[in-house]
């Protein structure tokens, strides 16, 4: 039974410290504090179409993955340089589609050769490790400190696309690639029944988002689901250890301008092919997650087309504790204790911008 207090009613002064404890505790969270960032001027230019990936070394240059190029190229903001990575050829490494790092070395997978293959700036490869048949194409995304390798297990779209239906699994393998083990599933996509020549089939809606995912260097695993705007952390044998409440956001459409800017990326004579695919109706709350060394992960958000500000949700396990805008139109390249790197797109290629990450996002 619910008391109700009717007017006239007197109550006792602890009936009444009860009903201010109630009030108070149906009051929303307050929003957490925004740090906006000023311009910068640490800016390099990237003769590339697009880049996917970014990974630091320990003397402040970034390497990059060009996957439209098939490049990797180290990039030096003091010296305002995007330079091909020496001794990296296309012969060693024709298909270069991931890139992960272990301190200065740096992990480079190719699709095409299934295989990764290890690299020191300004020395011949290290080592190349073919990958087993246990792990299909897929290609290692993350490698923690005991230098055991984490996959996303594709899914089997199948003939009518209803495979798509299916979680995707993440599996951890030893150093040696020997043992292999499922330690959690993945979301479904977004899918929409589409009706092609061959029929109704499921395909994933264009802009539509998707569960990210990384690995902290003691192999606590975390997630960033978008269906339920959460973020979990797993223990290292994948039971969960603990995980945020549904996070604020608000809700963003797709618009014709996020159409267009999509068609954009296709050569003119594949456009009429593009414009046919399902598109999302809305955005999904986060485009990227970036596991920070300090356990914390920071959800570069969805914004309106051209937006001039971008955000971060930079979480724990209580909930969002900061807001970080950055003065770009561009996407999240990477995230580390001291840097952020944004990528914008124009005429002559992709210009890579580096922000310091402002004392109010550090932890306490």
């Amino acid at each position: 039974m619910i008391a109700r207090y009717l007017p006239g009613m007197r109550l006792h002064p602890a009936a009444m410290c009860v009903f201010a404890l109630a009030a108070a505790c149906s009051e929303p969270a307050p929003p957490p504090p925004v740090v906006r960032l000023v311009p910068t001027a640490d800016t390099v230019i990237a003769p590339v179409v697009q880049l996917s990936e970014a990974r630091p070394l320990s003397d402040g240059r970034w390497v990059v993955l060009a996957p439209v190029e098939f490049q990797v190229r180290v990039v030096d903001f003091a010296a305002h340089t995007a330079e091909p990575f020496p001794l990296l050829t296309q012969a060693e490494v024709p298909g270069p589609s991931t890139l992960l790092a272990s301190g200065d070395t740096m992990f480079v997978g190719d699709w095409g050769l299934r295989r990764v293959t290890s690299w020191l700036v300004g020395q011949p490869r290290l080592e190349a490790i073919p990958m087993p048949d246990a792990v299909g194409a897929a290609l290692p995304r993350a490698r923690d400190a005991a230098g055991q390798w984490y996959f996303e297990g594709a899914v089997v779209a199948g003939r009518d696309g209803s495979g798509l239906a299916d979680s995707a699994r993440l599996i951890r393998a030893d150093g040696m690639l020997a043992r292999f083990d499922t330690i959690a599933g993945l979301g479904p996509q977004d899918l929409a029944s589409v009706q092609r020549e061959g029929g109704a089939r499921l395909e994933r809606r264009v802009l539509s988002g998707s569960d990210r995912w990384g690995v902290l260097s003691d192999g606590t695993l975390w997630i960033a689901r978008f269906k339920q705007n959460v973020v979990e952390w797993r223990n290292p044998d994948g039971t969960l250890r603990t995980k945020t409440k549904p996070l604020p956001d608000p809700i963003l459409a797709v618009q014709e301008m996020d159409r267009q800017i999509y068609l954009r990326r296709f050569p003119e004579e594949q456009r009429q092919t593009a414009r046919a695919l399902p598109f999302a109706e809305l955005k999904p709350p986060f485009e990227a997650a970036f596991g920070a060394p300090d356990g914390r992960v920071w959800l570069f958000k969805s914004a309106p087309a051209l937006d001039s500000i971008r955000t971060f949700q930079v979480v724990d396990s209580s909930g969002a504790r900061v807001m970080v805008e950055v003065p770009s139109r561009g996407i999240a390249l990477g995230v580390t204790a001291e840097w952020i790197i944004m990528a914008e797109e124009f005429p002559e290629g992709i210009r890579l911008l580096r922000f310091p990450v402002p004392a109010g996002a550090k932890p306490n």
